[in-house]
């Protein structure tokens, strides 16, 4: 636990620091209990692009099937497992990946980090990243991290980008007010969020490979509309690295 100093004993002493997942006085901002309970998403079981679960992945063979008769592109520990927004997209990124789905005590602090602000929650979302930048994207020659603007996707990236030593930017910034995404469909998700971001420096990303950090993807529409100015301004991969992701 980190130094809090003379102040921070006092305050703790009339208001006990609780887990922000179960509201238990715990000397962390999450319990070693509610900790160990949000589990890696299995990406062996997902769509090899965005990381989305593929539910005959997940089940086993559908009824009906044998192995045999399902083609490369559907089956477990294949590269070519693909779900169909994928196969139906031009895509913009190079890979995402999240590490766990969101639900549970992983939504419960997403959530208070973004809405109640409690930033004392940066160290251990970004350990979250970590494992999975470790696990999916640590051989990859990565050149600067961002984020999706947002002032606790900038802090989190900031952090992230403290401990794997990788330059934050901060390239990408809104330009327009947009309605929360939450609430709306597919379609209108797109048109809200269409346009609504611009780059400082339009040359900044030639020929460089980036990590754009945000805290879920539900539909991917912000994510994918960051990566298309991204990509407009000359990235050669984009990878893209979240704290959760929707089912």
């Amino acid at each position: 636990m980190p130094d809090k100093g003379i102040i921070g004993f006092f305050k703790d002493m009339v208001h006990p620091a609780m887990c922000a997942a179960c509201g238990k006085i715990s000397p962390e901002y999450l319990c070693s209990h509610c900790l160990s309970g949000i589990l890696p998403i299995d990406i062996n079981k997902c769509c090899r692009w965005c990381g989305r679960p593929l539910p005959y992945l997940v089940a086993g063979v559908p009824p009906g099937y044998s192995e045999e008769v399902i083609s490369s592109a559907d089956w477990p520990g294949s590269k070519e497992s693909i779900c169909s927004s994928c196969r139906e997209s031009d895509l913009n990124f190079t890979r995402h990946r999240s590490y766990t789905l969101y639900m549970g005590d992983m939504k419960k602090i997403i959530k208070k980090f973004k809405y109640k602000k409690i930033y004392g929650l940066d160290n251990t979302l970004a350990g979250f990243l970590f494992k999975t930048y470790r696990k999916y994207f640590f051989s990859e020659s990565i050149d600067f991290i961002e984020a999706v603007p947002g002032d606790h996707t900038k802090k989190l990236a900031e952090k992230f980008a403290k401990i794997v030593k990788i330059p934050f930017k901060g390239n990408i910034i809104k330009i327009r007010d947009i309605c929360r995404q939450s609430g709306l469909d597919l379609g209108a998700r797109r048109i809200n969020i269409l346009d609504a971001f611009k780059l400082r420096n339009c040359l900044f990303y030639r020929n460089k490979n980036i990590l754009i950090i945000d805290d879920v993807w539900t539909t991917g529409s912000t994510l994918k509309e960051v990566c298309r100015i991204v990509r407009q301004g000359g990235a050669r991969k984009v990878f893209l690295l979240t704290l959760a992701r929707g089912a």
